[in-house]
């Protein structure tokens, strides 16, 4: 692991335990187990993909285990949550990562991550006019490629 992932999992665990220690739950190994799996994970990711690697690789949890874990983590801001229309919840490691959203064919299943600065000031600004102190957000935008633009994940 390089050592900007040893730190980025040094704050995961130190946000999740701090969670758990907020909500008066046990730091167990097989929580931390669990984090340090799922945090190993690239891109997007559902909790199926995670449980037949879990299984693939020898990791025990049950189910039940893992899908409170992967809420518990979304609560703790270790992960971000997203629903893609593909009938299930996908996961991203969140941590530092700059606000994005996703581009979501509907004629494909790949989803393309994009940012903007213009769209994080506006968004920014229109909270503060609010007086809203976000906890996190998510924008997912659902059409098909034109064609007209070069695909590559390019900042708008």
């Amino acid at each position: 692991m390089q050592s900007s992932s040893k730190d980025s999992l040094a704050t995961a665990q130190a946000r999740y335990t701090e969670f758990l220690k907020r909500n008066k739950m046990f730091l167990t190994k097989e929580r931390m187990a669990l984090l340090e799996f799922i945090f190993l994970q690239k891109g997007h990711f559902s909790a199926d993909e995670i449980l037949f690697e879990m299984q693939r690789t020898g990791l025990k949890a049950s189910r039940a285990t893992l899908y409170r874990t992967l809420s518990q983590l979304v609560e703790a801001n270790v992960l971000a949550e997203s629903d893609f229309g593909h009938g299930h919840t996908h996961y991203e490691v969140e941590l530092g990562t700059r606000p994005h959203m996703h581009l979501v064919p509907l004629d494909s299943d790949e989803v393309r991550e994009v940012t903007s600065a213009k769209l994080e000031a506006a968004i920014s600004e229109l909270l503060k006019k609010e007086g809203f102190a976000v906890k996190r957000y998510n924008i997912q935008i659902f059409g098909n490629f034109t064609g007209k633009k070069d695909r590559r994940s390019t900042p708008i």
